[in-house]
């Protein structure tokens, strides 16, 4: 017999034990035992995976995932039902398209995608084969979008789901003009009211050819701006505007898992604990 039939047969002498009156060990035998009949667990515990058919395999399946999904026929193991599904959580200050494109989530599975309708607070805006999207408003007026995906982590998978908010600011109302305030019109420069020219001499003008004009920002392709081997140094107001554009991520990622029943209850409580 194999070590996983002597697991499943060691698992329903356990319901049947409970069934006789017996202490329940576990949460998921007691609810087994509540749900199937006495003669199917005294079957399960003593038939051997050579007298147990397709269909009764089958059943035993079926039953186990509607009832106690996940759950993992392993007695040396004991679940935690207070884990926390965050394993970290930070912040990064990139532009917010180019950073998740950087990252190729993974295929949710059947399950996983399955598992959502679990999660009653928030529908997602869109499921896609390797990510999903929450777009949202709070109260405030700001936007809220998060992106989870599925990622490959040290042989194992992880959710890993990056947010932005952005602020909704209020249009500025335009300053009155000097004419519409009933003033004077602003000094241009010339001469004075009256045409006469300011005493002590003429208005002081450029000569031909020489009259000034407002300072530019050099090109960037300008030969006397600063190169590296990768290109040329943003000049301190491409930088400024450079950092203007990029927005504030909150990166999160869950803790690791192997297979898509472990990973579908980690995604429900991972969302729970998102800011959505």
């Amino acid at each position: 017999m194999t070590k996983q039939s002597l697991k499943r047969q060691q698992f329903f002498k356990e319901v049947l034990a409970v069934q006789n009156g017996e202490k329940s060990s576990s949460p998921y035998v007691t609810k087994i035992a509540n749900f199937i009949g006495r003669e199917s667990a005294q079957h399960f515990a003593n038939a051997s995976s050579e007298k147990i058919d397709l269909k009764e395999k089958k059943a035993i399946v079926a039953t186990l995932k509607d009832i106690v999904e996940p759950m993992y026929l392993d007695e040396n193991e004991e679940t935690d039902t207070t884990m926390d599904p965050v394993s970290t959580s930070f912040h990064k200050k990139e532009v917010w398209a180019k950073y998740v494109r950087m990252y190729v989530g993974q295929p949710l599975s059947p399950k996983e995608v399955e598992s959502l309708g679990n999660f009653k607070e928030k529908k997602p805006t869109k499921i896609a084969r390797t990510e999903i999207w929450y777009n949202t408003t709070d109260s405030f007026g700001s936007s809220h979008t998060s992106v989870i995906k599925k990622m490959k982590d040290s042989g194992e998978f992880s959710f890993v789901a990056f947010q932005k908010q952005e602020r909704v600011e209020p249009e500025k109302e335009e300053e009155p003009g000097a004419e519409d305030m009933g003033g004077a019109p602003p000094d241009l420069g010339g001469l004075p009211m009256g045409g006469e020219p300011p005493l002590g001499g003429t208005t002081p003008m450029a000569p031909m050819g020489e009259q000034s004009v407002s300072p530019q920002t050099p090109p960037t392709d300008d030969t006397s701006s600063t190169t590296t081997s990768t290109g040329t140094v943003p000049s301190p107001e491409e930088k400024e505007k450079q950092e203007k554009e990029k927005d504030d991520i909150i990166v999160t990622k869950s803790i690791l898992f192997k297979d898509e029943i472990k990973g579908a209850a980690i995604l429900v409580e991972f969302l729970k604990k998102l800011n959505l």
